[in-house]
Formats: C-alpha cells, sequence, structure tokens
C-alpha cells in the first residue's frame, strides 16, 4: 500500500499534467480564433471582388463561407483565456472584420 506522500505526489504531479494540458487547449483555441477571423477576412474581400466583377454567385458563396467562419470565431472566443497581445490582435480584426460581415449581409 501507498504511503500519503507518494499519493500526495502523484496527485500534485496529475493536477501539473492537467494544467499544461488546459494551457495546451487554450493555445489551441487561440490559434483556431485566430485561424477562423484571418478566412474569414480573405472570404469577405474574395466575396466583395467576385461582386465588383460581376460573379454574384461566387460573391455568395464567399460570403456565406465568410460569415460561417466569423460565427465560428465569435463563438469559440468566450471558452478561451485570451491575454495580452492576442487579444489585442484579436481585438483588432474584429474590428475591421465585423463591419465587412455586417456589409456581407447585403449580398443575396
Amino acid at each position: 500500500m501507498r504511503n500519503s506522500n507518494e499519493l500526495l505526489t502523484e496527485a500534485y504531479r496529475i493536477l501539473e499534467t492537467a494544467r499544461m494540458l488546459n494551457d495546451d487547449a487554450n493555445r489551441n483555441g487561440v490559434n483556431f480564433v485566430h485561424t477562423e477571423l484571418d478566412l474569414s477576412m480573405t472570404l469577405a474581400k474574395r466575396a466583395f471582388a467576385s461582386i465588383s466583377m460581376g460573379h454574384p454567385d461566387n460573391a455568395k458563396e464567399s460570403a456565406l463561407s465568410a460569415k460561417a467562419a466569423y460565427r465560428a470565431a465569435r463563438r469559440f472566443l468566450p471558452r478561451l483565456e485570451v491575454e495580452g497581445h492576442d487579444r489585442e490582435l484579436i481585438a483588432v480584426k474584429l474590428g475591421k472584420l465585423t463591419p465587412l460581415i455586417e456589409k456581407l449581409s447585403e449580398i443575396r
């Protein structure tokens, strides 16, 4: 049978592993949000370019995809602990992207 010191040491080891996994999951989530926002921006620009080139079907498809990526990022964001530079960068991306997404709603 294990003594209390061994059990306590094992508990601390497990707790540290859980903290590391949580940190990794959060970092992956922040990376996901960055990727979705970047994708949404690219697709929004593509939608506007398609409109200006007279391709409404392509514009609609790109607009729908841009809005889906934007919604995915917005849904996931509240679950994360975003700090420092990442917080600022995401805020800037959202500041630029939100008006574009609103304009995309006009594409039918």
